[in-house]
């Protein structure tokens, strides 16, 4: 499974309630707010939405491998932000 951004994470986890990504959907929610016509508020909360998720990946998800197996069949998971940029990698089987 790849999750690509901090949207496809809080997609994936959104339904479950689970506490420790509280904070990434709370400023997903306040992202979603922001008209697009405030183009430098809108990047900056971007930009603060990704450093929640990239801390998330490096030190949540390691504790929640159980958790994220139920959600697939794949062998790995892997993260990246923007898309592309690699954060981490994890063997789910």
């Amino acid at each position: 499974m790849i999750i690509g951004s901090f949207v496809a994470l809080n997609n994936l986890v959104t339904n479950d309630n689970i506490t420790a990504f509280a904070h990434l959907t709370n400023c997903i929610q306040s992202f979603d707010k922001i008209c697009s016509c405030q183009k430098q508020r809108k990047t900056l909360k971007h930009d603060e939405c990704n450093k929640i998720y990239i801390n998330l990946v490096n030190s949540v998800v390691p504790s929640l491998i159980e958790y994220l197996r139920t959600k697939t069949s794949d062998e790995e998971i892997i993260f990246y932000h923007n898309g592309h940029n690699l954060i981490n990698k994890f063997k789910l089987r």
